[in-house]
């Protein structure tokens, strides 16, 4: 059966854990991934871990009023939905917290359909799909997928089409960050020009200057000639600064500059250069965070974030993946002129099953393997997985993380070590899977996850 659509991740802040069971089963099983806490202190410490599409908060924990909470998931989140969890008598307190900027209030015992609508009707996506791309222009510009996500960078990107304001795009490495840049350019104003993208985590910081703002003949040793820095290349076109949150302080300083000014100085001249180059930055790291710990500026931050475009984890918008799947696979399958056909579906189930760490570039790769070693048409499990090398690569419990473990890439390493523990940790919960949530210090959510990964039964371990 295939997983739940990914809804969004829910907090659920309440003392009494049979309260916060009922709530986490239903809102599990209708998609979102849920977490919990008892008191203000871990929820505070939750929120500055991740971002909260909602949070239900009762108002009494214990011997703390729960609306005292309230002002500061308001100013950590300012876009998250609160819902106060009442009880008989306190009405009025859930309607003043209301008038303080919670979202609404829902009295215990409420049915879970009425709360799942209320919460889905709130957190519908606000925005109106202008954006009619055809079919193969969608699959043109890479934007495969129907989810809420796909469709919410469409619309974005039909909104800031006719304009060139600085575009931020944040997500994990593999999600496609430079695939989105091209596809805002190439629906802008400015198609027709020039699209260049440079990792600035990847060149050296002198080097990097060089490239980006160019330089005069005898500036610096290898410096032969005059060269053109990519602003001014493609001063008419868009420039994608990629992995900007690994650029050098000092040269932060100076994109500022350029940034404000729509100049750039090469390296050995004292004469700037007029452009106007539209800038797209994308980075996988946590760039607010960075900004507050004071390892990138913060007004570059709000320099670069005018439009923020988020593209979320292919784990988190799995109904994407078989769409993405046949569109690999049509790919491949001209590539290399095979004919493989498309998954069935306990091939798809697995797929969907997995949590794709390297997002929609893993599962890219994976696809190319499977058409490259398919022999008879049949889009294999093993061959899409070999990567893992779930059977050799990764030990039975028994048997330990020897050493053979240390000669594997980073991700199988991890792969490895996690299988193992998550086995061991069921051994020694005896299957009881709220028992393995405590030693692990992670949430029954995430242990199941692990288990439907490595395809354990908890029914086994008892």
């Amino acid at each position: 059966m295939a997983a739940a659509k990914y809804m969004g991740r829910i907090l659920l802040v309440d003392d009494d854990e049979l309260v916060t069971q009922f709530y986490e089963t239903f809102l599990t099983a209708a998609g979102f991934i849920t977490h919990t806490s008892r008191d203000l202190k871990s929820t505070k410490e939750l929120l500055t871990q991740y971002y909260f599409d909602a949070v239900l908060l009762d108002l009494q924990l214990g011997n703390e009023e729960g609306s005292n909470g309230l002002p500061f998931i308001l100013k950590m989140t300012p876009s998250t939905k609160v819902f106060i969890l009442t009880s008989y008598g306190s009405i009025e307190r859930a309607v003043e917290c209301m008038r303080r900027g919670a979202t609404g209030f829902f009295a215990k015992g409420t049915e879970p359909e009425k709360i799942l609508a209320e919460i889905n009707a709130h957190l519908a996506p606000p925005f109106k799909e202008s954006f009619q791309l055809t079919s193969d222009h969608r699959k043109a510009l890479g934007l495969v997928g129907e989810s809420n996500a796909i469709k919410e960078m469409l619309t974005m990107i039909d909104k800031i089409r006719k304009v060139d304001s600085t575009v931020l795009i944040l997500g994990e490495s593999g999600t496609g960050k430079e695939v989105v840049a091209r596809a805002i350019h190439q629906t802008s104003l400015r198609s027709t020009e020039r699209f260049n993208a440079i990792n600035c985590g990847a060149i050296p910081e002198q080097l990097l200057e060089s490239e980006l703002f160019g330089h005069r003949k005898g500036s610096f040793t290898d410096a032969k000639c005059d060269r053109k820095g990519i602003f001014e290349v493609c001063s008419t076109g868009t420039l994608l600064l990629d992995e900007i949150g690994d650029m050098p302080l000092a040269l932060q300083t100076k994109l500022l500059r350029v940034l404000q000014e729509r100049q750039v100085t090469p390296i050995g001249s004292s004469t700037p250069i007029n452009i106007n180059t539209r800038v797209i930055a994308a980075t996988h790291r946590d760039i607010l965070d960075e900004a507050k710990s004071k390892r990138f500026r913060e007004d570059l931050y709000y320099r670069l974030s005018v439009v923020v475009i988020r593209i979320p984890p292919l784990r988190h918008r799995i109904e994407d993946i078989p769409h993405l799947t046949n569109h690999f696979l049509e790919q491949f399958n001209q590539r290399f002129a095979k004919t493989v056909r498309p998954p069935s579906p306990a091939v798809l189930a697995r797929l969907m099953a997995y949590d794709w760490p390297g997002n929609v570039r893993e599962l890219q790769n994976a696809i190319e393997r499977a058409v490259v070693l398919s022999v008879d048409d049949e889009l294999c499990i093993n061959d899409v997985f070999q990567h893992l090398n779930l059977k050799a690569g990764i030990p039975a419990p028994e048997e330990g993380l020897n050493r053979s473990v240390f000669v594997l890439p980073l991700t199988e390493a991890k792969q490895c070590f996690e299988k193992t523990y998550i086995e061991n940790l069921l051994q020694l919960s005896g299957g009881n899977i709220s028992e393995a949530a405590r030693i692990s210090g992670r949430y029954r959510a995430d242990i199941y996850r692990l288990m439907n990964r490595y395809g354990f039964d908890k029914g086994s371990f008892r």
